[in-house]
């Protein structure tokens, strides 16, 4: 009898990245940040996720704590307008780094 299991068995894989050996970047921190990045806010960034503006700030900050960085430049609103948040360099660094790893393991992933 020779069955071909693998036929049935997909790769797959969890991405994240370390700070000396330890979490600090996955796919939701990455959906949090670009989604700030996008919609201008935290508040914004995390309606548009479906969560709360407390949880996408405290991963925020659990990143920032981690790595001794800031991820979010914020600022307050005025007479004008409301406040907003800006992803700092550092933060796109990060986001581009995520990225660029999980592109690499996608396209060996699809040569399988």
């Amino acid at each position: 009898m020779t069955d071909d299991i693998s036929s049935d068995l997909q790769p797959n894989y969890k991405l994240w990245l370390e700070h000396k050996g330890e979490y600090v970047f996955g796919p939701g921190a990455y959906a949090i940040l670009s989604s700030i990045d996008r919609e201008g806010t935290i508040t914004k960034g995390a309606e548009a996720l479906g969560m709360s503006y407390r949880y996408a700030w405290g991963v925020v900050k659990k990143i920032e704590k981690k790595l001794g960085l800031p991820l979010l430049e914020t600022f307050k609103g005025g007479t004008v307008g409301g406040g907003g948040a800006v992803v700092t360099e550092y933060g796109k660094q990060l986001m581009e780094m995520f990225v660029r790893v999980k592109s690499e393991f996608d396209r060996v992933i699809e040569d399988q």
